[in-house]
C-alpha cells in the first residue's frame, strides 16, 4: 500500500460516521477548499496531510445531503492540546513538559534559568505541534514570592500596576549586593523599578555617592531622617545633568541612602517607566518607594 492509499484509508476512518452539516459548503469555500487532517501513527508521531476537497455547490437543507456522482463530503478532524503551565519551572523541565504534551519548543542551554512567561499562555487550546515561546530569567535568590523581601529589606510600597519581575541577582553591584525589579505585566519584559541592596562592604558604594553626588548636581532629600541623593545617573556612573530631571538619553533616575551601617539601598526608575508616568512624577514616586523600605530586622 502506498502513501496515498494510507492517507485515503485514514481519512475514511475519520469521516466514516460524520455527516456534512448545512454550513459545511460555506465554511469550506471560505477556507479555499483546503483542509488539514491530523492523525497519529503507531509511533505517536504527528502526521499532517493537506487534502483538497470538493463540495456540493449548495447545501441548504436541514436534512443530511446525499452524495452523488463525483461529489465528495469531507470533515476536519483535529485534536486540540491544552498548553501546560510551565511558569516558574526551570527551562529544561519546561521544555520536557511541553514536548510531552505534543508541542514544539526550541532547545535551551543548561543555564538554570526559570520560565517567567510563555506564549501561548497556559490553558490555551492549540493545535498539536504548535510552537511555544518561553521567556526566562535567573533567580539567584530563589523564589521571592511577591519580591518584597530580599537582601535583608522589606519593600512596603510598590506602585499600582507593578509586580515582581520573577528574577533576582546577587553580587552584580559588588560582593554581598542583591537586586530585583518590579515590572508592568505584558510589557515585553521592560523593567519599571529596580531595587539594589548593598550589604556589608558593598554599602560603601552608596556611601561614596552620598559624599560625591551633591557636588555633581544631585538633589539631596531625606528618607526617614537620613540623607539621600536623588539624581539622573549616566551609564558611566556620574550625575547626568545638573538640576531637575530632564534626562539625557540613557540616564537612570536613582535615589540612594543608608538604612544603617552596613546596609544601603538604591531605587532606580527605567526610562520606560518615566515615559509612562511623566517627568513631573519621578521624584514623588522614588521618594515614596524609598520611604516604604526598611530592614527586615526592625
Amino acid at each position: 500500500m502506498n502513501v496515498e492509499e494510507e492517507l485515503r484509508e485514514a481519512m475514511a476512518r475519520h469521516v466514516a460516521d460524520v455527516h456534512a452539516p448545512p454550513t459545511l459548503g460555506r465554511s469550506v469555500r471560505r477556507a479555499r477548499r483546503r483542509h488539514t487532517i491530523r492523525f497519529r501513527t503507531a509511533g505517536a508521531a504527528l502526521v499532517t496531510a493537506a487534502v483538497a476537497v470538493t463540495v456540493p455547490a449548495v447545501l441548504t437543507s436541514n436534512e443530511p445531503q446525499q452524495v452523488r456522482g463525483n461529489e465528495t463530503a469531507s470533515a476536519v478532524v483535529t485534536t486540540k492540546v491544552t498548553v501546560p503551565d510551565v511558569n516558574g519551572l526551570k527551562l529544561d523541565q519546561a521544555v520536557k513538559t511541553l514536548r510531552a504534551a505534543g508541542l514544539q519548543v526550541d532547545d535551551v542551554s543548561e543555564i538554570p534559568e526559570f520560565v517567567t512567561e510563555q506564549k501561548p499562555a497556559a490553558g490555551e487550546q492549540v493545535e498539536p505541534g504548535t510552537k511555544v515561546t518561553l521567556f526566562s530569567a535567573l533567580q539567584d535568590l530563589g523564589d521571592l514570592g511577591d519580591g518584597r523581601e530580599f537582601g535583608g529589606i522589606r519593600v512596603g510600597y510598590v506602585p499600582e500596576g507593578l509586580s515582581w519581575g520573577n528574577w533576582s541577582g546577587k553580587n552584580g553591584f559588588g560582593k554581598t549586593s542583591y537586586t530585583t525589579t518590579f515590572d508592568e505585566p505584558n510589557k515585553d519584559r521592560f523593567y519599571s523599578i529596580q531595587i539594589v541592596v548593598y550589604e556589608g562592604d558593598a554599602a560603601s558604594f552608596v556611601e561614596n555617592r552620598l559624599a560625591e553626588f551633591p557636588g555633581q548636581g544631585a538633589e539631596t532629600v531625606e528618607i526617614k531622617g537620613k540623607k539621600a541623593y536623588l539624581a539622573n545617573v549616566s551609564e558611566g556612573g556620574e550625575v547626568a545633568k545638573v538640576g531637575a530631571y530632564t534626562e539625557p538619553e540613557g540616564g537612570t533616575h536613582t535615589i540612594g541612602w543608608k538604612l544603617r551601617d552596613g546596609l544601603a539601598v538604591e531605587v532606580m526608575m527605567s526610562q520606560f517607566r518615566v515615559k509612562n508616568i511623566g517627568k513631573d512624577k519621578i521624584k514623588d514616586e522614588l521618594v515614596k518607594i524609598a520611604e516604604g523600605i526598611h530592614p527586615i530586622s526592625e
